[in-house]
């Protein structure tokens, strides 16, 4: 599947835009891409996962794996507060993927903004879109539909279809 197209804003209108924390930087994210922000549950860890997901748990009788933002994009740096007030960033889901959410130190606010769009083609992926100045710093907008390239979300859907068939074995039979 290829990645998600730029979003665009031809009205030139202040977008909502969700500021969140990682590795001890500010990071912006579009709200629109964002299904839900959830607390940090606790995580299951999955035998034979990559070293990159950090687990997974059950929302409503489905399997969403945890991929820390941090390292996604190479990050390193203080981490902010106990993992206990860090949080989640749901995707919504997309046919034929697995279910994903981000996890960050902190969701600090929500605000309208105008960001900056760069040219396709400015970072990997594009998965850096544009950048908006907020309280005098420049920050990233990352395109979360783009944070992952085609060739990991391939990796990633058939580690999920191994771990998944795994889990199923261990269900009880029906009785006949």
């Amino acid at each position: 599947m290829s990645p998600a197209p730029l979003p665009d804003n031809p009205s030139d209108a202040p977008l909502p835009i969700l500021l969140c924390g990682t590795a001890g930087r500010q990071l912006a994210i579009r709200q629109s891409e964002i299904a839900e922000i959830l607390p940090l549950p606790r995580l299951k860890v999955v035998p034979e996962a990559p070293p990159i997901l950090s687990g997974a748990f059950h929302l409503g009788g489905e399997t969403v794996f945890v991929l820390p933002l941090a390292e996604l994009l190479g990050l390193s740096g203080p981490s902010e507060g106990s993992a206990l007030y860090h949080h989640l960033l749901l995707l919504p889901p997309r046919a034929g993927e697995v279910r994903l959410a981000f996890l960050v130190e902190r969701v600090m606010e929500s605000v309208l903004a105008e960001p900056h769009l760069l040219a396709p083609g400015a970072s990997f992926n594009d998965c850096v879109e544009g950048d908006l100045r907020f309280q005098g710093e420049l920050v990233p907008l990352l395109n979360a539909g783009r944070l992952l390239a085609a060739e990991e979300r391939a990796r990633l859907a058939a580690f999920a279809d191994r771990s998944l068939a795994r889990g199923a074995g261990f269900e009880p039979r029906g009785r006949t």
